[in-house]
């Protein structure tokens, strides 16, 4: 009933324009929170809260340029609004840190056009740096475009981090890489069981671990081959057992060769074999093949990495997919223990064709890089590289199989975009205009979303959906 009343308040607004603006007072009013927690704190500094004899110790919960505040009015914080000791001086932290060293994200709280969550995590990845590389961070995360809705809110938390990453990286090489050292002296995994099952936890290196990630998704691939339809996290906890067992990959690896050569053998004629020596399957093994062969077949099949590492010539920093920033250290180390294939650099402003429905893989890398690697879908930050192509003019109905009417969707936003009324239009190479089936009509280019004001009328949405058709 209320929703409704609020709806009414709204005029046209359906539901999620209410539920936007109980979310923008919601944010108002945290910063409203922050404000009156600072003020209790000053209120306080002056006043003697230990008894006679007793010490009232300062500290410094924000970063550097934010003032002390005395343990025993800290005290009193968490209590009073239901947190725990180290809940209560978090917040503390995080609220001075926005005062005093990010006022333009906080002034953006204010004005109720971010969510409290998304400042407080920009905070504490901050709360190291000096006061120049935080006023940084404030000043290109509270950028507004047009409408003047801040950087921080257009992208998604992983592009947030890495560029509070090269902030770090470029300001101070040295920071970032005695970090680095202080988390690899700090490495360990333990393993314990727990009622019929083993839990894992642990830290390995980052390229140790990006290669392990890698490999349990090329042991699931070649298990789903062979027809295991298990749920993917099963798969994957089978994957690292097997692991220990490297003569059982060979086997999978074998399997899935043969059942490939299999498939060829029934779609494509194969030409007659060269006659072979009467004696010489005296030298083969029990399965058949050539200790020399069976070598191959061990360091065959999914046994590679592919690491995306790329380069900012701006920033001079190195960054690796779907982890961001990493220091020059990371970068050789990576390069240094993978066997490195290098490819041509794929021109984003060209146009890349084909005659089919089925997008070439050149194709699909090119869409891969465009939308900063994203999924094109607004607010989306699901990797493109692992998305579907999907063609904006459908290929039925005379939609091209290129640059220019292709993007990369992952595969819940690509059943979104073919099964309802979501449309997407491209204007310009690397922006794509989306429309909701509510009307609301969204702006995507370079891995941020920017709502565009208005709502568009049944009637237009049906002769676009005509005229594209």
């Amino acid at each position: 009933m209320r929703a409704a009343t609020l709806t009414d308040d709204l005029g046209s607004g359906d539901g999620l324009d209410v539920a936007l603006d109980a979310r923008r007072r919601i944010a108002k009013s945290e910063a409203a929170q922050y404000d009156a927690l600072l003020g209790y704190l000053a209120d306080t500094a002056d006043t003697p809260l230990a008894r006679a004899g007793g010490v009232n110790e300062w500290t410094r919960y924000g970063g550097s340029g934010t003032p002390s505040v005395s343990e025993y009015a800290a005290c009193e914080v968490g209590p009073a609004l239901g947190l725990s000791a180290s809940g209560g001086r978090d917040l503390i932290a995080d609220a001075l840190d926005l005062v005093y060293r990010l006022p333009q994200l906080f002034a953006c709280l204010h004005a109720g056009s971010v969510d409290a969550w998304r400042l407080r995590k920009v905070a504490r990845k901050t709360r190291r740096f000096t006061i120049a590389q935080a006023a940084d961070a404030d000043r290109r995360l509270a950028a507004a475009n047009v409408d003047g809705t801040p950087l921080i809110a257009r992208v998604g938390m992983g592009r947030v981090n890495q560029i509070l990453d090269q902030i770090r990286i470029v300001e101070d090489p040295d920071d970032p890489e005695n970090q680095r050292n202080e988390n690899s002296a700090r490495r360990s995994v333990s393993i314990w069981p727990d009622e019929g099952v083993a839990r894992i936890s642990g830290t390995l290196s980052l390229d140790d671990g990006k290669r392990l990630d890698q490999r349990l998704d090329q042991i699931v691939e070649s298990l789903r081959f062979l027809g295991d339809n298990r749920p993917y996290g099963i798969l994957r906890s089978v994957a690292l057992g097997m692991l220990d067992e490297p003569d059982s990959l060979d086997d999978l690896y074998h399997h899935v060769q043969a059942a490939r050569a299999d498939q060829t053998d029934k779609t494509e004629p194969k030409p007659e074999p060269d006659p072979e020596p009467a004696d010489q399957s005296a030298d083969l093994p029990g399965d058949g093949r050539s200790p020399e062969r069976a070598h191959r077949a061990r360091r065959s099949g999914s046994r590679h990495t592919v690491l995306y590492v790329h380069f900012d010539r701006c920033w001079g920093t190195w960054s690796l997919e779907d982890v961001g920033a990493i220091t020059r250290s990371e970068a050789a180390e990576i390069l240094g223990h993978s066997h490195v294939t290098v490819k041509p650099v794929i021109d984003l402003e060209t146009t890349i064709s084909a005659t089919g429905y089925v997008a070439p893989p050149r194709l699909r890398e090119q869409l891969a890089l465009t939308n900063a690697g994203t999924c094109t879908f607004p607010h989306c930050t699901r990797p493109a590289r692992v998305g579907d192509y999907d063609h904006i003019i459908n290929h039925r109905e005379g939609g091209p199989t290129d640059s220019r009417n292709g993007h990369r969707l992952c595969r819940y936003h690509h059943r979104a975009k073919t099964f309802t009324a979501w449309q997407v239009s491209t204007p310009a190479p690397g922006i794509w205009l989306w429309q909701s089936p509510a009307g609301r009509s969204y702006l995507v280019t370079g891995g941020t979303t920017t709502k565009l004001p208005g709502r568009t009328t049944a009637t237009i949405r049906n002769r676009r959906k005509r005229d594209a058709a």
